[in-house]
């Protein structure tokens, strides 16, 4: 049973930061694990009252997810290279890699469309057999390789929902301010 909500369900965002570089073996300087944030968002798109699956229609066009036809499955990554001194950032788009460069920018303007929408949005939730579903342990599958696979609940909560979207909606301002300064 899917609970549809307005043009989005089973959404979830997950987000894991490492704020200071921890060596990985006490004895041995040089295998540091940096500083990092690492964000997965999934979310299942319907036209229940909004036409979001036309509005971001372009994603999964151009990005299809072979196993959930109408879910968008985001993972964002930043973390500090300490050999070149700065923050590097990785996205994935429904298990592809997505490159931040000029044919892909209306792919980059519809996402942050999508979180800024989801940051907004009234109406969140997932079903509860969905959270504890292989699907979505697949999604986040991030999470449960750290070994932090009590979350999941946490990462489908409205209000964690909503927040984070926020925090991403704010990051692809400043991923395109200096992705145009360049």
């Amino acid at each position: 049973m899917n609970i549809s909500f307005k043009g989005f369900y089973n959404t979830g965002i997950g987000v894991d930061i490492n704020k200071q570089a921890h060596a990985i073996l006490s004895n041995n300087t040089l295998y540091v694990r940096p500083p990092y944030v690492h964000l997965s968002l999934t979310t299942t798109l319907n036209n229940n009252g909004v036409n979001d699956k036309e509005i971001f229609g372009e994603i999964l066009k151009k990005f299809p997810n072979k196993y959930q036809k109408d879910t968008i499955n985001f993972h964002y990554d930043k973390y500090f290279s300490p050999y070149q001194k700065k923050y590097k950032q990785e996205f994935w788009l429904n298990d592809r890699p997505l490159i931040l460069r000029d044919e892909n920018l209306s792919i980059f303007s519809k996402l942050a469309q999508l979180f800024t929408k989801l940051s907004e949005a009234k109406q969140l939730g997932a079903n509860k057999y969905y959270i504890y579903s292989d699907e979505c342990k697949a999604n986040f599958n991030y999470f449960f390789m750290k070994g932090k696979q009590n979350l999941l609940e946490d990462f489908h909560k409205p209000s964690n929902v909503r927040a984070y979207a926020k925090g991403m909606t704010d990051e692809f301002f400043n991923i395109m301010i200096e992705y145009f300064n360049r």
